[in-house]
């Protein structure tokens, strides 16, 4: 078996209901270099790691109590000279991998965030998710990073150089990591690299919860270094 080029990394607990949907998608890619598929798994008491196995995931089991805990222990593992992340409740384009690493591959990136849709949803949940890319590169540019882990890929010897997520955040990892990456690589926005996203949780708390939940975890982890010390999981 060739070297995977790009290592795929979803963190998993528990997510029997979604995870096949997901693997599905990504096993579709139309992507002429090698890949493979890891399951940072926080020992998963249902399915998960039985449907993630029947697509050929590799699947590493840690007593990971965050999603950044479960993303750190699939990117140690991952063999790829890419890490590129995204969860077990999406669903993602064809072309979403050749996408989204293509300012790698060419040298204009060391770091890339794609673009994110709802899976399924209305008119409102599909134009609130329009916004979310001019703001992803309004706040890149000035400084403030705002990604989304669910579309996310970098070098692995960067990723590594800047030590990666950090386990111990229960949310807003992915600012963290974006905060640091942006210390030492070039950062790309790629708008054809598409991942539809579960509406899960916002359907569970609303939009003003959400919203009020995710901006005010957005300034602490920036002006703070202090993101929520809690996110309730939704299932």
């Amino acid at each position: 078996m060739k070297k995977p080029f790009v290592s795929i990394i979803i963190p998993t607990y528990n997510e029997e209901k979604y995870l096949g949907a997901a693997l599905a998608s990504i096993r579709q890619q139309k992507f002429s270099k090698p890949y493979e598929i890891i399951i940072g798994d926080g020992f998963s008491k249902d399915r998960t790691t039985k449907i993630a196995k029947a697509y050929k995931a590799r699947v590493f089991q840690k007593n990971c109590k965050t999603a950044a805990a479960a993303r750190h222990t699939g990117a140690l593992a991952a063999r790829g000279e890419i890490l590129a992340f995204t969860g077990a409740d999406v669903e993602v384009d064809p072309e979403w991998l050749e996408n989204l690493t293509r300012p790698i591959v060419e040298g204009k990136a060391d770091w890339v965030l794609g673009k994110i849709y709802p899976l399924g949803g209305g008119l409102l949940d599909r134009f609130a998710m329009e916004l979310l890319e001019p703001l992803a590169k309004l706040m890149n540019f000035i400084g403030f990073p705002y990604v989304y882990a669910e579309n996310l890929a970098c070098k692995k010897s960067v990723y590594m150089k800047v030590g990666g997520f950090n386990p111990k955040i229960v949310t807003g990892e992915d600012t963290d990591l974006a905060i640091r990456l942006r210390k030492v690589g070039k950062f790309a926005f790629a708008s054809d690299a598409k991942v539809r996203v579960s509406l899960r949780r916002l359907r569970k708390w609303g939009y003003l919860k959400y919203l009020v939940f995710h901006v005010s975890n957005f300034l602490r982890s920036h002006f703070f270094s202090s993101p929520a010390p809690y996110y309730e999981p939704v299932r």
